[in-house]
């Protein structure tokens, strides 16, 4: 796809595989207060900003959540991650063989984002390129990050390609008037615009 100006990759999920461990540990802080509930509030958060998640939860709560629930949570989750994930160095050689600029543009905080990258050896790679939805108004699925990534790039929405996960992150870059392909590593099918291998994106540059 010549028209391709810009790669924009998603975190959790693409990049760094967190979202099983952080879906564990929102599960697992849930469970006291919501209990059959718990992991199926805990999946309907994926690929959405923390500030959001905390709204999302704190409506579904009988009553309300013990004073340092969400900062603990978060603090619990950077913990894991810096302990928990693990480098892939495919990866690494696919990202530096990409012919294209990239970025990462996430529902993450800024220290999330950079903490997860730097566990897993990618940090250098995506220095002064990392969109957070602290940077915008709305998380995704609005199409806020993804924008503000391509502005910040000087690159027309239309020419950017997204590599998202979440079915929020699919719809935040559909929105977004972006090619979007979701990476779904351990589907049986291959519909359209989707992938089982961050290899397969390079057919559609």
């Amino acid at each position: 796809m010549s028209d391709i100006a810009l790669i924009i990759f998603d975190c959790d999920g693409v990049l760094v595989d967190s979202e099983p461990l952080a879906h564990k540990l929102l599960s697992r802080a849930l469970l006291p207060y919501f209990k059959a509930q718990a992991a199926p509030l805990a999946t309907a958060c994926v690929g959405r900003a923390y500030p959001d998640i905390q709204r999302f939860i704190n409506a579904q709560a009988s009553s309300p959540l013990p004073a340092g629930f969400w900062d603990q949570l978060q603090q619990a989750t950077l913990v894991a991650l810096q302990a928990d994930l693990l480098p892939d160095p495919d990866l690494r050689s696919l990202l530096e063989a990409l012919p294209l600029p990239f970025c990462v543009a996430s529902s993450g905080a800024h220290e999330k984002i950079r903490l997860s990258l730097q566990a897993v050896h990618l940090l250098d790679l995506f220095e002064g390129q990392i969109f957070s939805a602290e940077d915008v108004a709305r998380g995704k699925p609005a199409p806020d990050v993804f924008l503000f990534a391509a502005q910040q790039n000087e690159v027309n929405p239309s020419n950017c390609l997204v590599i998202e996960d979440s079915d929020p992150g699919v719809e935040a870059g559909r929105a977004a008037g972006m090619t979007t392909l979701q990476y779904l590593p351990n589907s049986d099918s291959s519909q359209r615009n989707q992938i089982q291998a961050l290899r397969q994106l390079l057919q559609w540059l």
